[in-house]
């Protein structure tokens, strides 16, 4: 369930799977965890019934309805119940219609249920103790990973709240770390974006990363398994190999229905392999990324933006052949997808959503 955001301060989680997690144990915690999938699905069901999409904590007399039906502390039936009317009021806010239906075993722990500290003895690393209220009493030791290492060395504070699910019979627990926001940035360029599947990443500032994504998706067999989740992994490292120091506005193209409307134009392998073009997954971590750095991210308009000559500001549709850009004007020479991003710059520097809107401020417009 989403936590409550506080607008000056980032949130981020490292999850860890208990494989270390003894019998006993285990069978504690996944009884725990299905006993609050209920509970939560119980109080869903009640708050859509009522309309009540505000996500506010729920009355003493609900609360109760829960506790008699399940057996559950006071406590944890309020804990639960404002992740339930939470679920619902978002699911309200996505113009959903449709009653949210909890597919996971997953439940957010407050300080009320849980402590967590160093383990002291050989072995683990971080002992999360579950202490009542609603909760068992378990202690569950934890080994460290390097995403954990590196939040704290990067100065993330750990929050005293975990979430704890299960997912295909693995027991998992997500650690959240909190920082403060960093102010935007004054200075530094605007720099324009163009990403595809094909060429990967494109900055205007000369950087390109992820070049090797298209080849790796064309050796991928047609039943091979994971493969979206390499993807995902291969994107994540070429990001990281971008210098953001000087960039103080990133620039880049909203393509959130860039496939809406195509079914049936390209062949089933081509689908295939272009459904590797991870764009959402893409912007979230570019979202991320511009939150912890101070970069402010504006979104523009593809429109034309691969036909449109970065340097002398006309259009024609011939000026792009493949990956090439020839202006048939001034005869700019440049890879379509560097132009592109040049043009993704210019729409930032101009502070406008498209380039219509650019030419109709400069009193022109497409031919």
């Amino acid at each position: 369930m989403a936590l409550k955001r506080n607008k000056n301060t980032i949130k981020r989680t490292a999850r860890v799977y208990l494989n270390d997690l003894n019998v006993g144990k285990f069978l504690i915690v996944r009884e725990f965890l299905a006993q609050c999938h209920d509970v939560m699905q119980y109080f869903v069901d009640l708050f859509w019934q009522r309309k009540d999409f505000s996500g506010k904590l729920a009355d003493l007399p609900t609360v109760h309805k829960a506790r008699e039906r399940f057996g559950i502390t006071t406590r944890l039936g309020q804990a639960l119940a404002k992740q339930a009317s939470e679920c619902v009021c978002s699911q309200r806010k996505k113009n959903k219609k449709r009653k949210p239906q909890l597919r996971w075993h997953t439940v957010t722990l407050f300080y009320h249920f849980v402590t967590i500290s160093p383990f002291k003895k050989k072995g683990f690393d971080w002992c999360v103790k579950l202490i009542g209220s609603g909760a068992p009493k378990l202690v569950i030791p934890l080994k460290s990973t390097s995403v954990i290492n590196q939040r704290l060395a990067q100065g993330w504070q750990l929050s005293k709240t975990i979430r704890m699910g299960l997912k295909k019979g693995r027991l998992w627990i997500d650690f959240i770390f909190e920082k403060v926001r960093p102010p935007l940035k004054t200075s530094g360029q605007v720099v324009g974006m163009d990403s595809n599947y094909k060429n990967g990443v494109v900055f205007s500032d000369s950087q390109v990363v992820g070049q090797s994504i298209y080849q790796r998706i064309n050796e991928f067999q047609k039943r091979q398994k994971h493969t979206h989740a390499e993807i995902k992994s291969r994107l994540g490292q070429a990001l990281k190999k971008v210098d953001w120091s000087s960039i103080k506005v990133l620039s880049i193209e909203d393509l959130k229905k860039v496939k809406h409307g195509k079914r049936g134009t390209f062949s089933r392998v081509f689908n295939r392999r272009l459904s590797h073009w991870l764009y959402r997954t893409l912007v979230q971590w570019l979202e991320r990324k511009c939150e912890e750095e101070g970069i402010q991210l504006v979104v523009k308009d593809p429109f034309k933006t691969s036909q449109f000559c970065s340097s002398c500001n006309r259009w024609d549709r011939r000026n792009r052949k493949g990956d090439s850009f020839k202006c048939v004007y001034c005869g700019y020479l440049a890879h379509a997808d560097h132009n592109a991003a040049h043009n993704l710059e210019l729409l930032g520097v101009a502070g406008v959503y498209g380039l219509r809107s650019y030419l109709n401020s400069k009193s022109q417009s497409f031919e």
